[in-house]
């Protein structure tokens, strides 16, 4: 029996390591690699239905104390379900974010994304909801794939809710020509930080030039950066997040906690990812050089 134990023991500790050195294995910064390993918090997950038992969203929140935590509003893509990024969504709530998505598989037009923010807000004002009081209110953001990239800004840019959100997140933002007229986009209303990601196998839906015109279109006023993934696909975010997981949660770590080390990666003069061998395209305006 001991000699059993501990062989599962050491099989565990074995696809443990191999886990988490397969997770991170492609991260070439060191700030990449940091924030796409794990984070500190054990993670509960809670599905929300309506009255007649159908799923709305799905939620992924830090296990702990009742302590509050910055909210991330999640944008699916087309026929996408939360399930499509759970991985990638327990690893957003182990660096201390609540995450929300929606079950709605056209988010495109912002207003399921705008309605999920509502939501989270509306429970964390309501005593009898586990997540009274847990939510920071005043550190929103919003991210998407696909029809949801667009969706996230639409959330922002066209919804009352739009105004508590604090930076917008595209992950494979179409060309503006692949878009249904009422999920139209336009980047130059945006009012916060907004970080373009890419990937360099995306070239139909989302090329390098659609997302450089984003992102020479947007508000002149607010930092912006565009990065391209080499290798990633349109749905390569999907899953575990794959290329896009360590500076997406970098990202949110630097707009929502003002973490220091996660600023490095964009802000600067010596931006990690304007250096890194697995990013190309790299582009930003905006940044306070020494910030």
């Amino acid at each position: 029996m001991g000699f059993l134990l501990l062989l599962i023991i050491t099989c565990a500790v074995l696809m443990y390591l191999l886990a988490n050195s397969a997770s991170v294995s492609y991260a070439e910064g060191s700030i990449e690699a940091k924030y796409a390993a794990i984070g500190e918090y054990q993670v509960d997950t809670i599905e929300i239905t309506d009255e007649q038992g159908i799923k709305q969203y799905k939620v992924y929140y830090p296990q702990g104390a009742q302590t509050a935590h910055p909210l991330i509003a999640w944008g699916n893509g087309t026929g996408a379900l939360p399930e499509n990024y759970a991985e990638l969504f327990l690893h957003l709530a182990s660096w201390g974010f609540v995450v929300i998505d929606t079950y709605s598989t056209t988010t495109g037009t912002g207003t399921e994304i705008a309605g999920s923010i509502d939501y989270m807000l509306a429970e964390n004002d309501n005593p009898a909801s586990i997540f009274y009081q847990r939510i920071q209110t005043d550190q929103i953001a919003v991210a998407g794939h696909s029809q949801g990239s667009t969706g996230v800004i639409n959330a922002h840019t066209n919804h009352d809710t739009g105004a508590a959100i604090r930076t917008v997140v595209s992950i494979a933002l179409p060309d503006l020509k692949w878009c249904d007229p009422e999920d139209i986009y336009n980047t130059s209303a945006l009012q916060v930080p907004f970080f373009i990601m890419g990937g360099t196998r995306d070239f139909i839906v989302s090329p390098s030039s659609s997302n450089k015109l984003a992102l020479e279109t947007a508000n002149p006023d607010i930092p912006v950066i565009m990065a391209m993934a080499k290798g990633a696909a349109h749905t390569a975010i999907e899953g575990d997040g794959g290329k896009h997981r360590g500076y997406l949660t970098a990202w949110m770590r630097y707009q929502l906690t003002d973490d220091r080390d996660a600023m490095t990666a964009f802000a600067g003069n010596d931006a990690e990812i304007a250096r890194n061998k697995d990013w190309k395209d790299v582009q930003s305006a905006g940044f306070d050089p020494g910030n």
